[in-house]
């Protein structure tokens, strides 16, 4: 096997390259959410989960490397390996960090209109139910509904 296989830099162009799909998909759930296209955010969704299995298994691979490196599997020891290597590894995982850092970004701006949508389908409910008015039950049963004001009768 070749050394470079075990490197912790190995897959660094890969996972860049998957951190941009990811960019793009959630690109593409902010728009679905704007638009409110349940049916393209479902597919939408099953592709993210795909990409992000994927980076997973790379940062896995990574950690893994950076271990038989003699390196601790963590951003600490991901740091003082990165610090003997020469500029373009460097590069490679600044650009990385970058791509993250853009995605997580993403992923909170959809979360901010996932939680609108979510409020305004709560507050229509609401409205069905009764618009927050407990339910009262007469004799019979039957929901009477309270309204506000004086009740007359005629007779």
């Amino acid at each position: 096997m070749h050394p470079a296989q075990h490197s912790p830099a190995a897959g660094l162009s890969r996972e860049r390259e998957l951190a941009r799909q990811l960019q793009e998909c959630l690109q593409q759930e902010q728009a679905e959410l704007v638009r409110a296209d349940v049916a393209a955010l479902v597919q939408t969704a099953g592709r993210k989960s795909g990409i992000v299995d994927q980076m997973n298994l790379l940062a896995q691979a990574r950690m893994q490397a950076l271990a038989a490196a003699g390196h601790a599997a963590t951003e600490a020891g991901m740091l003082a390996w990165l610090a003997a290597q020469d500029d373009a590894v460097r590069a490679d995982w600044q650009a990385l960090l970058a791509a993250a850092a853009a995605g997580k970004e993403l992923n909170r701006t959809n979360g901010l209109l996932i939680h609108q949508h979510i409020s305004r389908n709560q507050a229509g409910l609401q409205a069905l139910r009764g618009g927050g008015q407990p339910a009262v039950y007469g004799r019979d049963g039957q929901q009477n509904v309270r309204t506000a004001g004086r009740s007359f009768v005629a007779g």
